[in-house]
């Protein structure tokens, strides 16, 4: 299939995901105040958001195709066990660098150089993903062939420039104490990339832990990054 056809498709792809808006609780004062009407009001909301979802999963095709024209390579048949759950996955995105992800990826899947890095796993771990740990993963990425290692002040650092930080500035080395609040959101983001082998944990023999990114994680964020003659490796 491809994007042109999985544009016409894209409306019966819609229509079966939309689970998440197919029971609208309403408590017995809501319905009270809306009266003979709850029934409307419901159907209408679980309208608006198979409208939404519709057009997250249009944008990402859109955003696909182009990905694949700048690369310069004709779109394959995308197997329906990534097509559908990849679509799935961008429907509900609303954060447009994670977006832009699922639109790499769904580019790199019909990519007759790529398609095969295009994991089923790697689905799961987009979706499950925030977006600061995905900033920080790609920083990561970026920075692995630097000699200098990377313990955890320096993942820090690279968490606040990349905007996930307290706004006012943030010094690692003279506020680690007093920054408990940022400090469990930071390990919170690192523990979750360890916790899908996306990132890894070593200790040197000075016994100071560094951290890296997993061969699991190259590959993730290959593929997650729209197609190119000339992809890092």
């Amino acid at each position: 299939m491809d994007p042109a056809e999985i544009i016409k498709a894209a409306p019966e792809i819609a229509t079966g995901l939309t689970a998440v808006g197919a029971a609208i609780p309403f408590t017995a004062v809501v319905k009270r105040i809306l009266g003979p009407a709850a029934d409307e009001v419901a159907e209408m909301w679980r309208d608006q958001i198979r409208l939404y979802r519709y057009g997250r999963q249009l944008k990402c095709i859109e955003k696909a195709e182009k990905m694949a024209q700048e690369a310069g390579f004709t779109a394959q048949a995308v197997p329906p066990k990534i097509l559908f759950p990849l679509l799935e996955g961008a429907s509900m995105e609303e954060d447009e660098t994670l977006h832009d992800m699922w639109a790499a990826l769904l580019a790199n899947a019909s990519s007759p150089a790529n398609a095969d890095k295009v994991r089923p796993g790697f689905i799961a771990m987009l979706k499950h993903m925030s977006p600061d740990e995905a900033g920080l993963l790609n920083w990561i990425y970026d920075t692995a062939d630097d000699p200098a290692p990377l313990n955890q002040i320096s993942l820090i650092e690279a968490y606040v420039r990349l905007g996930f930080g307290p706004k006012d500035g943030f010094d690692p080395h003279e506020q680690l104490e007093r920054s408990h609040t940022f400090l469990q959101q930071f390990a919170t983001s690192r523990d979750s990339l360890e916790a899908a082998r996306l990132l890894r944990r070593s200790v040197r023999e000075d016994d100071q832990t560094q951290y890296s990114i997993s061969l699991t994680g190259r590959a993730f964020v290959c593929v997650c990054r729209p197609p190119s003659s000339k992809s890092k490796r």
